[in-house]
């Protein structure tokens, strides 16, 4: 175990400036610390807060596994729509709306072209899924598909659009177990995280 962190190495002392009197976090003792990120006044202490802490942190896992062992099939699907549509936000970040072209500074959705009622099996088909304005195209307009086709033949090509049709209209369920749900969520949460640096980085969009 490294204490390091919680004990400054006392050859720094003479050094660092003068810090303020301090309360242990362990046994409410007060202390003058070697430096400002000193949370305990001995060894002894710091074993005992980093025991503490990583019983918490064990505690916490147990009842994330927990509440997951519990969890539904539709509740780790709708888990899974939210990881998904942060992705396509992130994906299509500073693109205009799919259906009406705007850019203004409303709330975005992640709007689908095949619906999810009628077609399940492209729910999280990413070229079925868009950026599209929450309020008018994505409510006021369910989707404002007249709208929304041409601009996705645009945006994807007419290969992609008419195999994305054939996906659609397959006929097929697209049920998902409960592990192949957990690992699309586990790749739609990396891949969100990775097209937000990308963003912050000013990569180039869709």
């Amino acid at each position: 175990m490294n204490y390091i962190k919680l004990l400054a190495d006392s050859k720094t002392l003479g050094k660092a400036k003068a810090v303020k009197t301090k309360k242990c976090k362990e046994c409410g003792n007060a202390f003058q610390p070697f430096n400002s990120l000193q949370v305990a006044c001995s060894a002894a202490c710091a074993v005992l807060l980093a025991r503490k802490k990583n019983e918490k942190r064990a505690w916490q896992k147990e009842k994330r596994e927990r509440k997951n062992r519990l969890k539904s099939h539709a509740e780790w699907l709708a888990e899974l729509q939210t990881v998904f549509n942060a992705y396509i936000r992130a994906r299509d970040y500073g693109l205009p709306c799919v259906s009406c072209g705007t850019t203004a500074k409303v709330q975005y959705a992640a709007g689908h072209f095949f619906s999810v009622g009628a077609f399940p099996n492209v729910r999280f088909d990413e070229d079925n899924v868009h950026l599209q304005c929450n309020k008018k195209c994505n409510s006021e307009l369910s989707g404002n598909i007249h709208n929304y086709r041409p601009a996705l033949i645009e945006k994807i090509g007419i290969e992609r659009f008419e195999a994305l049709e054939l996906r659609a209209r397959s006929g097929k369920s697209g049920k998902m177990s409960i592990p192949e749900i957990q690992e699309k969520i586990r790749y739609y949460r990396k891949a969100a995280r990775d097209a937000r640096i990308k963003n912050s980085r000013g990569g180039s969009r869709y």
